[in-house]
């Protein structure tokens, strides 16, 4: 991974979710609500429905798609709000 990118998400707030939880996968929505990154999951579908969610650098526009993650991090954006989120 260049530097400047692994600089970038070592900055980025973290939040860390449990393993078992992100496994099975969690809705989008939920997800940004869980993140901190909505405030509710309408709040959510409203900032997925305009195109301002990404994982990584993928934009995703299905509120109800699934997020799994067994290890590692993702970078979630929503809006002006970015996090990196880890399964533990």
């Amino acid at each position: 991974m260049n530097t400047d990118i692994s600089a970038s998400l070592a900055d980025l707030p973290q939040v860390s979710l449990q393993k078992s939880h992100l496994a099975e996968g969690v809705s989008l929505a939920e997800l940004l609500v869980l993140a901190g990154l909505a405030s509710s999951r309408d709040a959510a579908r409203t900032l997925i429905a305009r195109g301002e969610t990404l994982i990584d650098d993928r934009q995703i526009d299905n509120a109800m798609e699934r997020v799994r993650l067994a290890e590692g991090a993702i970078r979630l954006t929503a809006g002006a709000g970015q996090v990196l989120l880890r399964a533990v």
